[in-house]
């Protein structure tokens, strides 16, 4: 083997280098630079829920290509109400009627590539407002953190919820989620109080609390058992789909003024029948005419004022 000096295997080197630019491959390293290419980062079925006569608002998601991306609507329809933003990428507005409605857009990049995908909106009635527990699949043995989401929340920015647990399971903590606002809640037994209040009306799907239980043993957890009761800014009740007349945190009760008029009537109306020969002093006016009106010198009046009165001084 024959060895090139020092100088001709630079030039060489330099040689082979020129061959591959040409070739059109640019090696830096061992990596390969280049671009990905435009493409939509979320699926057909990606976008959230939309509801007749409720605000909505998503966000289609773009990637690849070159920014700044630009999107327009190339076929079919859009819901009745929801508009495309094409530059801030988002559909937004408040569907007025049911159906499903399918359109497909088309976004471009500064390269002026292009890539259209299809969409699906099913615009249905709302469902009624719920919030449910995210409940772990088999038994739990120990310390667990349960989300729960709130799903339809209309104009709700307060909430009154009733869990009740298996036995044995105590509840450790409970944190604010996304929704934030505030918290407030106690242990009643088996039953978990809490009241949430909320900064502004959460968006259907969010997490509004999480809530940290531990069991005594291995027990399994249910949703059923939750009930749920959301007021509006106004205090109004709002959708609730099984509101049970519940005691909030805070441990007020309404239920004593009912019983206390029952009983006071009854006592009243059966003393004067009672005695009303027996009491004349303090009833003479009344009493009188009413039980005697033709015979006015009966015996039974003279002779009993003169018995229990030892001093005789009223005639």
């Amino acid at each position: 083997m024959v060895l090139l000096p020092s100088p001709r295997r630079a030039a060489l080197a330099l040689l082979l280098g020129a061959a591959l630019v040409s070739c059109g491959q640019t090696t830096t390293g061992s990596t390969t630079s280049g671009k990905d290419a435009l493409y939509f980062a979320d699926s057909a079925g990606g976008l959230p829920p939309i509801y007749v006569n409720e605000p909505y608002t998503a966000t289609v998601a773009i990637a690849g290509g070159v920014g700044p991306y630009s999107l327009r609507l190339a076929g079919g329809t859009l819901p009745p109400g929801v508009k495309l933003d094409a530059s801030q990428r988002t559909l937004s507005g408040q569907p007025t009627k049911t159906g499903t409605y399918t359109f497909t857009l088309e976004a471009t990049d500064s390269t002026l590539s292009t890539k259209a995908s299809e969409y699906t909106l099913n615009v249905q009635d709302l469902p009624p407002l719920a919030i449910t527990p995210t409940l772990p699949s088999g038994e739990i043995r120990g310390e667990t953190r349960i989300p729960l989401t709130i799903t339809a929340p209309r104009s709700a920015r307060a909430a009154h919820l009733s869990w009740t647990l298996p036995q044995g399971v105590k509840v450790t903590r409970v944190q604010n989620a996304d929704a934030g606002g505030l918290l407030f809640w106690r242990q009643d037994g088996q039953t978990l109080l809490l009241d949430i209040g909320f900064r502004k009306v959460p968006r259907t799907g969010t997490r509004v609390a999480l809530v940290s239980v531990k069991p005594s043993k291995a027990v399994t957890l249910s949703g059923g058992a939750l009930t749920v009761e959301a007021r509006g800014a106004d205090g109004a009740l709002v959708g609730v789909p099984n509101a049970a007349p519940s005691t909030p945190a805070s441990g007020s009760q309404t239920t004593a003024p009912s019983a206390a008029p029952a009983t006071t009537p009854t006592t009243d109306t059966t003393a004067p029948s009672t005695s009303p020969s027996t009491a004349p002093a303090t009833s003479t006016d009344t009493t009188a005419p009413a039980t005697d009106p033709n015979a006015s010198p009966t015996p039974p009046n003279p002779p009993d004022p003169t018995p229990p009165s030892p001093g005789g001084g009223t005639p």
